[in-house]
């Protein structure tokens, strides 16, 4: 049906680079900048009492599009957009038709809805990531123009711009940044690099939409283990599993260590202190029914990524071993059956 193929091709977001037309000190792809933004907007709503899903979904329809655009600048899509605003409108349209033609429609439309809307402080989390995006690259080669251009963006919503929502951003860059920087297999030879955040989109998206075929009753809970499943790492840095088993009892001692650190971070802004409540999402995200459905696409985004270093034509033998071990894992505990999905891809790094 197609729905493999298109999860595949999820990770072409990990090697769209943003700000491609700039030198640059970090190289935000877009699976990152989509993570960290819906990171911020989540907290924006949390402190508003109002759903995610519409946030995700508007998300969703902003990035993928771009597995098949690829980025479009700044600077270019606003001068496309005041030349003929029609223009990027029936772009963005024939890209998700070009979408359709990797899964059926009944899969592409559990990501797209045309009736969601956009809030302001959903458009204040897009402009302030980018912003700040800019602002760290711009430490060192000169972003004065789009830091100029999205400063005005965001006035043209707010008064002021360093305002409270901007506050937050600042706060909350510090540990997404982290994120960013941390690259996955870190001990392993990559061709297309995954860092935390971008992995954690791509969990997100899986998650949702395993919650959505499942029809589970609480999308709110998935969304938000899957958002927070790897926030820890910000602090502890990547433990990774054959580590915490070394030892007896360091699992328990490691995990001790997260809920602490970031129950401090939690507490050390005003707007961040929601989060107190769902603490035990970020230190044990995979319990409970919502907790599987996350764990099942944690293990399913892992998969993709040895995909694609198979795809890529890296022979390591770590990325096939890894790639068939989860897909038992996978098999084993899904909510549904995945296997026509990863016998696709699997059709695909192998051809």
């Amino acid at each position: 049906m197609g729905r493999g193929t298109f999860l595949f091709a999820l990770t072409n977001l990990f090697t769209i680079q943003r700000w491609n037309n700039r030198p640059a000190l970090i190289r935000f792809s877009e699976s990152d900048n989509a993570f960290n933004t819906f990171f911020l907007n989540a907290i924006y709503r949390l402190n508003l009492g109002v759903p995610l899903e519409p946030a995700l979904r508007w998300r969703f329809s902003r990035e993928l599009p771009k597995i098949v655009l690829s980025d479009i600048s700044l600077q270019l899509k606003e001068r496309i957009e005041r030349f003929s605003p029609s223009v990027w409108l029936d772009v963005v349209n024939k890209a998700v038709n070009d979408l359709k033609s990797l899964a059926d429609d009944e899969f592409i439309e559990l990501f797209f809805d045309q009736n969601v809307s956009q809030e302001i402080y959903d458009r204040l989390a897009d402009l302030y990531v980018s912003y700040l995006e800019a602002k760290e690259n711009g430490k060192l080669f000169d972003y004065e123009q789009p830091l100029k251009e999205l400063r005005e963006k965001v006035l043209r919503l707010t008064s002021e711009f360093e305002n409270e929502y901007y506050d937050l951003a600042c706060y909350v860059w510090i540990p997404l940044l982290n994120l960013t920087s941390m690259i996955r297999w870190n001990r392993t030879h990559r061709n297309v690099r995954s860092s935390v955040s971008g992995h954690s989109f791509i969990v997100l998206t899986i998650a949702y939409v395993l919650a959505k075929l499942t029809h589970f009753d609480d999308i709110e809970e998935v969304i938000l283990r899957a958002t927070l499943h790897d926030f820890p790492e910000a602090f502890t840095g990547d433990v990774i599993t054959p580590t915490k088993k070394k030892v007896p009892g360091l699992d328990k001692l490691v995990s001790e260590v997260e809920r602490e650190m970031v129950s401090e971070w939690i507490g050390g802004h005003p707007k961040t202190v929601i989060l107190k409540k769902y603490i035990d999402y970020f230190v044990e995200p995979f319990e409970g029914t919502a907790g599987l459905i996350v764990r099942t696409a944690d293990h399913f985004a892992s998969l993709l990524e040895c995909g694609l270093e198979l795809y890529s034509g890296n022979k390591l033998e770590i990325f096939r071993t890894s790639f068939f071990s989860f897909k038992r894992l996978i098999k084993d505990i899904s909510p549904i059956d995945v296997s026509e999905w990863i016998d696709e891809i699997e059709a695909l790094i192998l051809h």
